[in-house]
């Protein structure tokens, strides 16, 4: 991971997302941005790449996963290689990267996190999310 944060492209940044009380069988369920009711993206000022996304669950898994994915306006990137971590009874807290310049977005993009859950979820109703997207901007 150390690699895909250097800056010799530009600078990173650490966006922050939540969801609450995740039930069974979500599907590219859009995550709130941090600290708002009803955000789910943030807005980038310049070009650049989003290179990781990091998660954790608030209570522990005993069945089921939650898979995280980046999204552009809500619609999930669908190229290969994008970072998803999973959460699920081995992994309260979970990680991908992906190198600098692989996912590109524009000056102006709504960038977010959204998740999926299998229908064997458990604990349900109850188990709160949080994700960091990390973006790296295009030096001028």
């Amino acid at each position: 991971m150390v690699d895909e944060l250097k800056t010799v492209i530009g600078n990173a940044v650490a966006l922050a997302y939540t969801l609450a009380n995740l039930t069974t069988g979500e599907s590219n369920t859009d995550m709130k941005t941090a600290g708002s009711i009803a955000g789910t993206v943030h807005i980038m000022p310049k070009a650049g790449s989003i290179v990781a996304i990091g998660a954790g669950s608030a209570a522990a898994i005993t069945a089921g996963t939650v898979t995280l994915k980046p999204h552009s306006n809500s619609t999930e990137f669908a190229e290969e290689g994008v970072p998803a971590p999973v959460l699920s009874s081995a992994a309260q807290q979970s990680y991908a990267t992906v190198r600098a310049r692989a996912l590109r977005f524009a000056a102006g993009a709504k960038l977010g996190v959204s998740l999926t859950t299998t229908t064997t979820l458990d604990p349900t109703n109850t188990l709160d999310v949080d994700a960091v997207l990390y973006v790296q901007f295009d030096n001028d």
